[in-house]
């Protein structure tokens, strides 16, 4: 999956969760700069940082699998 859709996806969960870009940042542990980067797509999510979003909200393994990893139709 592309570095862009990855940001997509995190977006629509920040949406959904009601998350600022500099709340998600803190809980990751990253900068705001640098998350805005990754979620315009100019800079990719380690495995690390996926595994912490799949945390912070609260996802099943399941779920994490279907929104980062399988080739979901649009």
């Amino acid at each position: 999956m592309e570095a862009k859709e990855v940001g997509i996806k995190v977006k629509k969960l920040m949406k959904e969760n009601n998350y600022t870009e500099k709340a998600l940042a803190e809980k990751m542990g990253i900068t705001s700069k640098t998350l805005a980067r990754k979620l315009a797509g100019k800079q990719e999510f380690y495995a690390s940082e996926i595994i912490s979003i799949t945390k912070i909200f609260e996802l099943d393994i399941k779920k994490c699998v279907e929104i980062f990893f399988e080739n979901n139709k649009k």
